[in-house]
C-alpha cells in the first residue's frame, strides 16, 4: 500500500514538473506566436502602444504569471518531498538507499524554492530595462535561473530513479509479496 501511495505521488510530481516547463516556455513563445500574426481585433487593441511596447506588456504578464505559477509549484514540492520521505520511511523493512534518496529530492526541493525566491525579485528589476546592452543583472539572472534548470533537472531524474526503484518488485523490499492481477505484479 505504502509503495502505491509513493509511486502516485512520485507520478504526479514528475508530471507536475514536465508540465510546469512547458507551460512557462509556452508563455513567453505564444506572444512571439500571436503578436507576428496578430488578428485584426488584436491589431486594433494594440495599435495605441504599438508592437514594441506591446511585445514588453505581455512578456511581463507572462513573467508575472510564471513567478505565481514556480512559487506555488515550490510550496507544493516542499509537501510532496515531505510526503515522500514520510512515506519512504515507513517501508517495511527499511529501504535506506530509497531514504537517502527521498531526502536529497526533498532537500532539492527545499533548494528550488530558495532559488525561487532569489530569481523572482532579479526578474522583475529587469522586466523594463531594455536588453541591449544587456543590463549587468542579467548576468546573474541568467546563472540563477541555469542553476534552478539543473537542480530541477537532477530533482527530476532522482524522481523517475525512485518510481523505477519503488515499481519493481523488489526495489522496495516491501515485505508483502505482490498478489497475481494487482497494480504493480509483473
Amino acid at each position: 500500500m505504502m509503495r502505491a501511495v509513493l509511486i502516485a505521488l512520485l507520478g504526479g510530481w514528475i508530471a507536475g514538473t514536465l508540465i510546469l516547463a512547458g507551460v512557462a516556455t509556452q508563455n513567453f513563445r505564444t506572444i512571439d506566436r500571436l503578436l507576428s500574426g496578430p488578428t485584426p481585433e488584436l491589431s486594433r487593441a494594440i495599435a495605441p502602444l504599438g508592437h514594441d511596447e506591446t511585445r514588453v506588456v505581455l512578456r511581463y504578464l507572462s513573467a508575472e504569471l510564471n513567478r505565481l505559477y514556480f512559487r506555488a509549484w515550490g510550496l507544493i514540492q516542499l509537501l510532496l518531498g515531505a510526503a515522500i520521505l514520510a512515506g519512504a520511511l515507513g517501508l517495511r523493512p527499511l529501504d535506506r538507499t530509497g531514504v537517502i534518496g527521498a531526502a536529497v529530492v526533498l532537500a532539492l526541493a527545499v533548494a528550488l524554492l530558495a532559488l525561487n525566491w532569489l530569481i523572482v525579485p532579479l526578474g522583475r528589476s529587469l522586466d523594463f530595462l531594455p536588453r541591449n546592452p544587456a543590463p549587468p543583472a542579467l548576468v546573474r539572472f541568467g546563472r540563477l535561473h541555469l542553476a534552478y534548470t539543473s537542480l530541477d533537472s537532477l530533482k527530476l531524474i532522482l524522481c523517475l530513479w525512485l518510481l523505477i526503484r519503488w515499481s519493481r518488485r523488489g526495489g522496495a523490499k516491501d515485505s508483502r509479496p505482490l498478489r497475481r492481477g494487482s497494480l504493480f505484479a509483473r
